[in-house]
């Protein structure tokens, strides 16, 4: 138990890249990545991506102006004073770039702001973010709140796979949850008490079944998190029965955490398009920030 503690005694972050198109919404991006290298003690790479789509000269251009303002804002403001921090200008299409930087900067974290949706091309591709998250290969944060505030309440929501223990691990070795008051939430399916009613089944004997699902459910997340040792964690259990996606959704509504951890399967091939449908919908509802972590799946 001791050892597992040490292992998460320090964030274990080395390389944070964070992405910027000097907007607004990527400004905030940027606060909360020099906020989590600072307290890892981590080297903070700042990254544009200039669209390689267009005439050479203006690519060129566009470059160099992007090195202008990546060097001033390192120099200017104050939230990256102190900080190891390194300029980076990538050409490409802006998600292919945020991943090829992430890559080939070793970073640990890539951070990156919610981008405005244009309702057609999402339908069919979806939005930077969302795509930079599918291709990743290693864990993004979706910066949505205020980046002044520190994480002060976390929730996780569990489905007792690797995946998700894979996602608690990572954001706890981090150092994002170390302070925060987590709520871990497992949602369970009864779907069964529907076809018990359907086939005729007394009421008192689907209202066991009920019961007995529920008292599985929270033996199977007791068990679940036994390993991870978190006495030392300010942390509550919820369980609910339901669809997991307006389950998380709901819980977070009641809860208002700064920080969402969730896993999501990378696979490769066409499939990686695909998100789930619980994570994209994490991503679509939720205006928190979410720290989503890529399990890579053999095939």
């Amino acid at each position: 138990m001791d050892q597992m503690r040490s292992e998460f005694s320090r964030p274990e972050l080395k390389v944070v890249l964070v992405a910027t198109d000097f907007s607004a919404r990527s400004d905030r991006a940027v606060r909360r990545a020099a906020a989590i290298a600072r307290e890892a003690g981590a080297r903070l790479v700042l990254t544009h991506v200039v669209d390689d789509d267009q005439p050479d000269r203006i690519v060129a251009a566009e470059c160099d102006l992007a090195e202008t303002a990546l060097a001033d804002a390192i120099r200017e403001h104050a939230y990256l004073a102190g900080l190891q921090c390194s300029p980076l200008v990538v050409c490409g299409t802006p998600f292919a770039g945020i991943v090829q930087a992430a890559e080939q900067q070793g970073a640990d974290l890539c951070v990156i702001g919610s981008h405005r949706r244009a309702f057609l091309k999402d339908i069919f591709v979806g939005t930077t973010a969302e795509r930079v998250i599918r291709n990743s290969p290693v864990p993004v944060l979706m910066a949505n709140i205020d980046p002044a505030l520190r994480y002060a309440t976390s929730l996780v929501p569990v489905d007792l796979s690797d995946c998700s223990l894979q996602a608690l691990k990572t954001g706890r070795r981090f150092g994002l949850l170390e302070h925060t008051r987590m709520v871990v939430l497992h949602v369970y399916d009864a779907a069964a008490a529907g076809m018990l009613s359907y086939a005729g089944v007394r009421k008192g004997n689907v209202d066991d079944y009920l019961v007995e699902a529920r008292v599985e459910a929270v033996r199977d997340l007791a068990r679940f998190l036994q390993p991870l040792d978190l006495d030392d964690m300010d942390y509550t259990t919820m369980v609910r029965e339901g669809i997991a996606q307006v389950a998380i959704v709901d819980a977070s509504a009641e809860l208002r955490p700064d920080l969402v951890v969730i896993g999501t399967h990378g696979r490769r091939g066409a499939v990686r398009l695909l998100l789930g449908s619980v994570t994209e919908e994490v991503l679509r509802r939720l205006s928190r920030d979410i720290l989503i972590v890529p399990v890579r799946d053999a095939v």
